[in-house]
């Protein structure tokens, strides 16, 4: 396997002695299991034989092996998170699997960082609301981050108005006049809306920039004359030009959600922020510790020194492609710190 972090972690082991009933032990167990698959991350790796030992060995002995616990160390802390799904998932998956009916979760950072998840039902909300608090605790200090409160809340159904009669003809006959009346003068365009009950006219207008802003007074006094000879009073026009354009993601968004997520999940980073340009690629660390304040320098400099470590790892070095960076750290009164 030309993997460095495995060749690194065998070599590591290869140095740890174990005790022969513990080696006897595991090599019985992994016999039984035979041929199994393990997924690590995003990889799917397959043991079998004197690998699968192997794999035994490094998932038992982390827990009780000091040589074996320095090994995991030695893994980069961001480059953990890279290669695993991100906490979110992580928490949505293992609730799911226990059988909770989750209407939603999601992750906020203002004004405190918070993780919240919604549930529907008055009486399902008040069966399981501590028990889901205390699987997504559990589940945060499993992966070491502590800071984030959790929120269990009960969803609050929020009911669509429904258009009367009157209002659904309304809708229909200015949506077919209106389209009617721009195709006669030849204008092009891929979508008329009409909310009757904020009165407006919506209309996207296809093409260039520059023909947009030459036809778009024209289509929205021609929708106006529509609506007024129809007697619908009242209307406000909105001609508009939306396109989709389908970029590629660039580098620094491919490498940002591990960066925010690992700087922000421990409260002994201070993170407040992260964020990223991407012409020159900079990456940008809000702290909420003044620059005054005598421990700043040496916070700034390790969290420069964990993204640089991230940043020179094989997969990330990859995704640079040797693009230069910057990395800027700076404390709660915007002055850099690192």
């Amino acid at each position: 396997m030309n993997d460095p972090l495995f060749n690194y972690v065998k070599k590591e082991m290869d140095e740890i002695r174990i005790p022969e009933d513990k080696l006897d032990f595991a090599i019985e167990n992994a016999i039984k299991r035979g041929r199994k698959k393990w997924k690590l991350g995003k990889k799917i790796v397959y043991f079998s034989g004197a690998a699968i030992i192997l794999c035994c060995l490094f998932i038992s002995s982390a827990f009780v092996s000091p040589a074996m616990a320095k090994v995991v160390s030695k893994v980069p802390y961001l480059g953990q998170i890279f290669e695993s799904k991100d906490v979110i998932t992580v928490i949505d998956e293992k609730l799911r699997e226990k059988g909770y009916n989750i209407s939603s979760i999601g992750i906020g950072y203002q004004p405190k960082k918070t993780i919240e998840v919604s549930l529907k039902g008055e009486d399902y909300f008040n069966e399981v609301k501590d028990d889901i608090k205390k699987i997504i605790m559990a589940t945060l200090k499993s992966k070491g981050y502590d800071a984030y409160l959790v929120r269990v809340n009960k969803m609050v159904p929020k009911n669509d108005y429904v258009l009367n009669k009157k209002e659904i003809e309304e809708k229909s006959t200015l949506e077919n006049e209106v389209i009617k009346k721009l195709k006669h003068l030849d204008y092009t365009f891929n979508m008329v809306q009409v909310d009757p009950v904020e009165k407006k006219i919506f209309i996207n207008i296809e093409g260039s920039e520059k023909y947009f802003k030459s036809i778009q007074d024209s289509v929205e006094k021609t929708a106006l004359e529509v609506a007024n000879a129809n007697k619908y009073k009242g209307y406000r026009i909105s001609a508009m030009r939306t396109t989709v354009k389908v970029t590629k993601v660039d580098k620094g968004a491919q490498i940002i959600p591990t960066i925010a997520e690992g700087l922000m999940s421990k409260k002994e980073y201070k993170v407040t922020g992260v964020s990223y340009k991407s012409k020159p690629l900079t990456f940008i660390i809000r702290t909420s510790i003044l620059s005054s304040d005598p421990t700043a320098k040496t916070l700034g400099t390790e969290i420069e020194t964990i993204i640089v470590e991230f940043l020179a790892s094989k997969k990330i070095s990859s995704i640079l492609d040797n693009e230069s960076y910057e990395i800027i750290v700076n404390g709660k009164d915007n002055e850099k710190i690192n």
